[in-house]
């Protein structure tokens, strides 16, 4: 695990159901909250591709393979999202230096 999720002095032990198998996890109570949506989120991702794939017969594995792959791929959609933020940075200063143009061709035209 990160060092985000690293377990500290209020960890405490959970139970997580994911595809209908528990699995124990000490967790920080501050984290339990996220450590549980994101268990669920893989349930419902199984689901919706158990139905998906219902004729397929595919077994448990190669369901929660595809699951793995979707969450990695909506990770790294999110991380390419969040690397435009220097694209920002530029912008801005850009914007303060057009800004600063204009205000001194304001002051020499007076």
């Amino acid at each position: 695990m990160s060092e985000r999720y690293q377990i500290q002095s209020d960890a405490f032990q959970i139970q997580l159901k994911i595809a209908d198998k528990y699995y124990p996890l000490k967790c920080n109570r501050s984290e339990e909250g996220i450590i549980r949506k994101a268990a669920s989120n893989v349930n419902d991702k199984l689901l919706k591709y158990n139905s998906a794939y219902e004729k397929a017969n595919f077994e448990k594995k190669d369901l929660l393979a595809l699951v793995a792959f979707h969450i990695s791929l909506e990770n790294l959609t999110a991380k390419k999202i969040e690397d435009i933020s220097p694209l920002f940075d530029k912008i801005e200063q850009l914007n303060k230096e057009v800004e600063e143009y204009l205000s001194q061709t304001e002051n020499r035209e007076q």
